[in-house]
């Protein structure tokens, strides 16, 4: 039976794969390269996870409806890879397909739904964070006060970092508050704030930042009634104070002084590529728009995740992942699953900064697929559990 094998070979074969992946996510904060970051995924997760997924027949990972949507939704780029005729594309295709089913069907979930994994996960982001930023400092990269603009290790974008950083809080804050912990919540809420407007000042983590706060108010108010009412009220006075009496400070001016950053302009040109390409197929995983933005600012890439997929590999790869999200989503809901707090904040940031998904491994493999990876392995772990009753 397929129940009885996987029982026999899940606590050796998750202790590894859980390590793995444990030094996979360190890799972005440990070291500088991401040649590294790329060489110890496939060595240490993607090749052993092909031997031990065909060895358990796929370890239960299609037993369910978010099984098979996950499964159309990567076969699906193999679509816009026979298009553009790149085989590296393939080559990418399998790596977020192996990372997927990997680490959710042969990971120790339970480890990585555990009060010290999480809580540890948002300190050591918070602590690369401030010691790239004293380090920057001291060695007088940059001024203190000025905006960090790049960090120390293969994480090096202060945007990506600043979302990274948001996700965990909003990952941790269920556990903290279950558990009580109330100084621990105000220090992480006092130091991710200051992180991501006074250290790195990106506006993109701010707005994580306000959409937790909102989930956390509708939360408290259904569950505290007028307390919470009262104590959001008090919360809101304060913070409002803050801002105002700050607001002639350099870093709070330097904030709303960027504008929109070209998102309106670039979202406008981007989608006109996309639809001159085709809504269907989009333009390629290889395309490189030649207009620029106001000013000649030459485009890089989309800043939208949404955007991004649809642009390179059309609207049904677009439709796909919409649909994996939100049954993702649903699924985190049902079970009270804290990855669900991570994910939907990573999608609301990664509106105003995302990228292309599937390629090399990069920051939003940590961002979306790491997040969506745990609920999808809770679901997996609970229909093994079903068919071993």
């Amino acid at each position: 039976m397929l129940a009885d094998t996987l029982h026999k070979d899940s606590g050796k074969v998750a202790a590894y794969f859980s390590a793995a992946l444990v030094a996979f996510i360190l890799s972005f904060i440990l070291w500088d390269s991401a040649k590294f970051t790329n060489n110890l995924f496939y060595a240490l997760i993607a090749l052993p996870g092909v031997f031990f997924l065909a060895r358990n027949r796929a370890a239960g990972m299609l037993s369910g409806a978010l099984g098979w949507t996950w499964l159309v939704f990567i076969l699906w780029f193999l679509v816009p890879a026979f298009y553009s005729g790149d085989f590296q594309f393939y080559k990418h295709v399998a790596y977020v397909g192996l990372f997927v089913f990997v680490v959710a069907g042969l990971t120790n979930i339970e480890f990585f739904n555990s009060s010290r994994f999480i809580r540890a996960q948002f300190w050591i982001i918070c602590l690369y964070i401030f010691a790239s930023s004293i380090h920057s400092w001291m060695t007088g990269q940059f001024v203190f006060g000025q905006r960090v603009a790049i960090l120390a290790g293969r994480l090096d974008n202060v945007i990506y970092a600043s979302i990274w950083l948001v996700c965990a809080l909003g990952r941790a804050m269920p556990v903290w508050s279950r558990e009580r912990r109330w100084v621990e919540t105000g220090c992480a809420m006092v130091l991710t704030l200051i992180a991501v407007a006074l250290v790195m000042q990106t506006r993109t983590g701010l707005v994580g930042v306000v959409f937790l706060a909102g989930l956390w108010a509708l939360n408290i108010v259904y569950r505290y009634r007028a307390r919470g009412a009262l104590a959001l009220l008090a919360l809101v006075l304060v913070t409002s104070l803050s801002l105002w009496l700050c607001r002639h400070e350099p870093w709070v001016q330097l904030l709303f002084a960027r504008g929109d950053s070209y998102r309106v302009e670039l979202f406008e040109i981007m989608t006109g590529e996309w639809q001159h390409c085709g809504w269907l197929l989009g333009c390629g995983v290889e395309f490189v728009t030649t207009k620029t933005l106001t000013g000649g600012v030459p485009i890089q890439h989309p800043h939208n995740i949404f955007v991004a997929m649809g642009l390179y590999t059309g609207a049904i790869s677009l439709v796909l992942f919409i649909v994996v999200m939100a049954m993702t989503l649903w699924h985190a809901v049902r079970l009270r699953d804290g990855w669900g707090w991570y994910l939907a904040a990573a999608l609301v940031m990664l509106n105003f900064d995302g990228s292309k998904l599937v390629g090399n491994p990069d920051e939003l493999w940590l961002l979306v697929l790491l997040p969506a990876v745990m609920i999808y392995g809770r679901v997996v772990r609970e229909r093994r559990v079903e068919l071993q009753q």
